[in-house]
């Protein structure tokens, strides 16, 4: 039987577990292709992504017998693959960006060839499409992972919180900040909140290898929604919100000489204030 990322049994994931060679070599084949996609859009350098393919791959074949929860063999592998990714920027201390070369991008945009209904023409597409690559390049990779899981791969939020060892609200809110990260370099390049979807699917399409590409899906409004409590407490937990409630903090212990009552209701109007801030802000995301 010829196995892809599709179709991958727990039956052949036990194989491989208990050592059987053609098991193991069938599993290799069959999650690279949806591994190298996800590797790529993460570093955006095909010759580190084969390099981490391959740590990856061998690292899968030497350890797989330590996975626990076969439901979970994605979860773990896209969890490997992060990790030596981020290993590599941390060797190197500094992300340093690099602009694509120019075989690169003609590389890239001859998948834009086909036919779209964004109603874009083929010069606008490959402006955004540059823009959304450069975009992507300067978000941390905590960022970037977050995105390619829920809109690439298509997680729900309780599944990229596996991944990523944390609670489903932690991850939803990277999810929060990693969005809006991606607008502010959109936007630094010309293009507003509204190109968004556009940008992401565009990333979709020209990260995608040849066989992973049929299995793209759209990226939908749905998909970019993390719920309000999420959105407000990143706000609130963003560089301003966090300021300004150490600025009422700070406010009420400047006022010894008031009475606990005034203190209180003081700080209180401030978060008050802090809260319809984040509120607004929210609405208008």
């Amino acid at each position: 039987m010829s196995y892809t990322w599709q179709n991958i049994s727990p039956g052949l994931i036990h194989s491989a577990q208990l050592g059987n060679k053609d098991s193991i070599n069938r599993l290799a084949e069959a999650v690279k292709e949806r591994l190298s996609s996800y590797i790529y859009r993460l570093t955006l350098d095909p010759d580190l992504t084969g390099d981490i393919l391959q740590e990856t791959l061998l690292f899968m074949i030497q350890s797989i017998n330590q996975l626990e929860n076969v439901e979970g063999f994605w979860h773990w592998l896209f969890r490997t693959a992060l990790g030596k990714v981020q290993h590599h920027y941390r060797a190197l201390k500094r992300r340093k960006f690099e602009e694509l070369s120019e075989f690169e991008k003609e590389r890239i945009f001859e998948r834009l060839s086909g036919r779209f209904e964004d109603g874009l023409t083929d010069m606008l597409r490959k402006e955004i499409s540059d823009a959304v690559l450069k975009a992507m390049k300067k978000l941390k990779i905590k960022h970037r992972n977050v995105l390619i899981l829920r809109c690439f791969e298509n997680m729900p939020y309780s599944e990229i919180a596996t991944v990523l060892n944390c609670s489903e609200i932690q991850s939803r809110v990277l999810f929060f900040r990693a969005k809006n990260s991606l607008k502010r370099e959109l936007a630094v390049r010309g293009y507003g909140r509204r190109y968004l979807l556009i940008a992401l699917a565009l990333f979709g399409i020209i990260t995608a290898t040849a066989k992973t590409a049929s299995a793209t899906s759209a990226v939908t409004a749905g998909s970019l929604e993390v719920g309000f409590l999420p959105g407000l407490i990143a706000v609130i937990s963003s560089k301003v919100g966090l300021t300004a409630t150490g600025f009422a903090a700070a406010l009420a212990v400047a006022m010894p000489g008031k009475s606990l009552l005034t203190i209180v209701v003081v700080a209180s109007c401030i978060i008050l204030f802090i809260l319809l801030l984040a509120v607004a802000d929210l609405c208008n995301r």
